[in-house]
């Protein structure tokens, strides 16, 4: 029989599953933010006549182009904590995955005794084992699909704030 000492609770995945999907949740609100100012940005300097002196001009259009820089830049940054977010998502979707297989493994062992037991209340507590290792293999699968779910909304919803960002580059 193994440890149970690093098996986590229910309680535990739920939890872990939630924070992810926040998590990747704020950080697309952040790129859809970013995006929004880098766009402004874009838009303000195209729209501007730049007609007073050539190094006022210069001046506003070196800030303006010096804003969409940083803008971009900050884009990259959070990006990149969003794809850390999204591979620490995987990693824990995979684990989900390998408590599911252990389990149905697990209860592939409970059915293959309870094939053998003769007593009336041995295989009565054998059918309730049954049951808990079905009931711990669809929590762990519904759990898993709803991360996989949120992962793969989020990387569509970043994959089109970086055309918005990317797509205005001068």
């Amino acid at each position: 029989m193994r440890s149970k000492g690093n098996t986590p609770t229910r309680g535990e995945v739920t939890d872990t599953v939630e924070k992810q999907r926040e998590d990747m949740s704020d950080q697309i609100e952040q790129l859809d933010i970013i995006a929004t100012d880098t766009e402004t940005v874009r838009d303000t300097l195209e729209a501007l006549d730049l007609n007073g002196t050539a190094e006022g001009s210069e001046q506003v259009e070196s800030a303006i182009e010096q804003a969409e820089s940083a803008a971009v830049g900050r884009f990259s940054e959070e990006d990149d904590t969003l794809e850390q977010i999204q591979d620490v998502t995987e990693e824990h979707e995979a684990e989900l995955q390998e408590r599911s297989d252990a389990s149905e493994s697990d209860l592939d062992k409970i059915s293959d005794a309870a094939g053998k037991i003769e007593t009336q209340e041995a295989a009565g507590e054998l059918e309730n084992a049954k049951e808990a290792a079905s009931s711990d293999i669809e929590f762990l699968k519904s759990q898993e699909q709803i991360s996989r779910d949120a992962r793969a909304e989020n990387e569509q919803l970043q994959q089109e704030h970086r055309g918005r960002v990317q797509g205005g580059r001068r």
